[in-house]
């Protein structure tokens, strides 16, 4: 799996004070960025997008904002 710069076309920027991911963005591991796809799988190198946080402390954040939208 090699980036093949289609990725570019969907890269975001970040909004102050709010995280990627609780604003719906992914990020692919391999071309290393986020980007806007409402897809599972990478549209430029095939590999699966990361929908949540890996850090703890942003994990649990998230995870409440979710919870609170639920409800």
């Amino acid at each position: 799996m090699i980036c093949k710069g289609i990725c570019i076309e969907y890269k975001v920027t970040r909004l102050l004070r709010v995280g990627h991911y609780e604003v719906g963005h992914k990020r692919c591991h391999i071309c290393e960025m986020f980007i806007k796809w409402e897809g599972g799988w990478c549209p430029c190198c095939g590999s699966k997008l990361r929908e949540r946080p890996r850090n703890s402390k942003y994990r649990i954040k998230f995870l409440e904002k979710r919870l609170q939208e639920k409800n």
